[in-house]
Formats: structure tokens, C-alpha cells, sequence
């Protein structure tokens, strides 16, 4: 029986992988800290141990006798200071990377994200190249990822990088719940004029994607984008938020070079000021929500045989349950 070793696993993507390879009969490896919220995966049954990415010895032991590593956790946010990001982003994969280098693994399968692209505006495929665009998000990430590839050509790990959109789904703090905040508050704004595509990932979707490309020889040395493949607008995604929780869309939209010149100002002011808080706005969100996030998924059909089981639709269903179950939202009116 395969026996991998997850991180982020009590995060939003984590979560969702450690269901499914529980779900198919593996042998499931926890990676949690003390402070972690252990609840759901005590349910689940898992094995937990404890470590932290910043910890090279506690990876070593959490490692030794995987035979796979699933690397989720990473900090993903548009503001912060370039040190946290770069502790979580890259010292922490190569932490990683070093502990599967003794252990032994046969895949260490690390979570990426197309933002090292750069927001090209373009569907770009695999092969575009980097792009370091200023906000510590997506230049970290572009670095963690170098550290894979590094170790994959000069230590011969089997590594294979998959690289989501934007995913939404039960327990998405991001795209789901931060949203439906400023939804609520009357603070969210559209970006442009929302005819391009957002990208969107269902989050079962993206753990298909990484569990084939875990379980295929193939995907040894190479990357994959994950997304749902629709032409799904951030307009069509808010909107339909919007509806779910029962309140008006938003009605200011901030054409898209408005909102990038608002966002780097923004942050040069709270950086002066040396204020903590997010800023309203950031070049990196005006980025996100007004270029075109339809990245091609034609590599993971080809090679890994993936098509989105999950649809747009389907997903925000399951979005409208979970927000009820966790009493975001109330129950359906009864209709008379």
C-alpha cells in the first residue's frame, strides 16, 4: 500500500487531497503543527505528525518511509512582508526537497501555481516562461519552484509540478469566503469590463490533476496547468457569490489600468506608513481579476488523461451547501 506524505493538509487544497487518497485506501501521512486546526482530519483517520517547514529535522522523520510527497502548504496572499513569504514559499520547499532526498521518495508531486507565469494575459501553456512581477506572492513561488526543478536535474528527485488557477470550492477562504465578505459589506468592485476568463479550478478538479500526475510515470520532470477549462468570467463568478448569499452584485467597476496604477499607489503609501493592514487594492489583485487567467490544460489531457469532472455550475452548489452547513448563509426560503 502507497503511503504519502501530505503538507497543508489542514489548509483548503490539502484538506481535499488527504480526503481522496484516503478515500482510495492509502496510507495517508499528515505533515500538521501544534497550532493546526486537527479536527477534520482526526475524522478522517490519518496519520499525524508533527513538524514545520522551517524544521529540516522534523521533515526528515515525517519523510522517512513515504513513498510519495504531496507539498501543498505555501503562503498565498497579496501582501505581506517579503520575508514571510520567502520563509514559507522557498526555505520551506527546500527543507522539503532535502527530506525527500533521504528518504527516498519515488514522486514528490509540488502545488505551484500559474501566477509564475506572470499574468501574461494570455492562455498561456506550459512552456511560458517565468515572469517576476514585483509582488512577493508570485516571484517566491517562481523561486520555490526553481529549487524543484534544480533538484530534479542535479539530484535526480522525481518531481512533477502542477500549477492551478484560481480554485473555489468548499472551505476556500480566498475566492470564497473573503469574497463573500466584501459581498456582504458592500466592498467588493469589479475589475474591467469582466469578459475574461477568471480561471477557475473546482478544488476536486486540481486534486485529480495532482493524484494523476502522482500516479503516471510519465509526469516525472514535468509540469502541468489544472484548471476547469470554462470561460467563466469573474463577473459570472461574483454574481452568482452574490446570489447565493442574497445580496445585490457590485455595482462600481474600476476599468483595469485604473485599478493596477490605485493598487501600486496604495501599496507605496501603506509601505511608507509601514501600515500593517492589507491595502484596499494591490497591483497584484487588479492583476489577478483583470487579465485573462485561461490557462491551456491541454498537456494534463494529453498526458495525464484529466477532464474536469466538476462544472462550474456543480461547484458553486456544493459552494451554496457548504456556506449553509457552516451557517455563512441561512437556510433556503420555503417557497409558498
Amino acid at each position: 500500500m502507497s503511503k504519502g506524505l501530505v503538507t497543508g493538509c489542514s489548509g483548503f487544497l490539502g484538506s481535499h487531497l488527504v480526503e481522496a487518497l484516503a478515500a482510495r485506501g492509502e496510507e495517508v501521512r499528515a505533515l500538521v503543527r501544534s497550532s493546526s486546526d486537527k479536527t477534520h482530519l482526526e475524522s478522517l483517520g490519518v496519520e499525524l505528525v508533527y513538524g514545520d517547514l522551517n524544521d529540516l529535522q522534523s521533515l526528515k522523520a515525517a519523510a522517512q518511509g513515504a513513498d510519495c510527497i504531496y507539498h501543498c502548504a505555501a503562503l498565498a496572499a497579496d501582501w505581506g512582508s517579503r520575508e514571510i513569504f520567502h520563509v514559507a514559499n522557498v526555505t520551506g520547499v527546500r527543507n522539503l526537497l532535502d527530506a525527500a532526498l533521504e528518504a527516498g521518495v519515488s514522486k514528490f508531486v509540488h502545488v505551484s501555481t500559474t501566477d509564475v507565469y506572470g499574468h501574461p494575459d494570455f492562455p498561456a501553456d506550459e512552456t511560458a516562461l517565468f515572469r517576476m512581477r514585483g509582488w512577493h506572492y508570485g516571484d517566491t513561488k517562481i523561486e520555490g519552484e526553481r529549487l524543484v526543478w534544480d533538484y530534479f536535474r542535479r539530484h535526480g528527485l522525481p518531481v512533477t509540478v502542477v500549477r492551478p488557477v484560481n480554485i473555489f470550492g468548499p472551505r476556500s477562504t480566498s475566492f470564497v469566503l473573503e469574497i463573500a465578505e466584501l459581498l456582504k459589506s458592500g466592498s467588493m468592485v469589479h475589475i474591467g469590463k469582466g469578459q475574461k476568463p477568471a480561471g477557475l479550478a473546482y478544488v476536486t478538479n486540481v486534486v485529480d490533476v495532482i493524484l494523476r500526475a502522482a500516479d503516471r510515470e510519465c509526469s516525472v520532470g514535468q509540469a502541468y496547468n489544472a484548471s476547469d477549462d470554462s470561460d467563466v468570467t469573474w463577473r459570472q463568478y461574483v454574481d452568482r457569490l452574490a446570489q447565493i448569499i442574497g445580496v445585490p452584485g457590485p455595482r462600481i467597476v474600476i476599468p483595469y489600468r485604473l485599478a493596477y496604477l490605485a493598487g501600486w499607489a496604495m501599496e507605496k503609501s501603506y509601505g511608507a506608513f509601514r501600515i500593517g493592514a492589507r491595502p484596499l487594492l494591490t497591483r497584484m489583485a487588479a492583476e489577478l481579476f483583470g487579465t485573462h487567467q485561461g490557462f491551456s490544460i491541454n498537456k494534463a489531457r494529453r498526458e495525464l488523461g484529466y477532464e474536469p469532472e466538476v462544472s462550474f455550475d456543480e461547484g458553486m452548489n456544493l459552494v451554496e451547501d457548504w456556506l449553509r452547513q457552516t451557517g455563512f448563509i441561512g437556510p433556503p426560503k420555503r417557497r409558498s
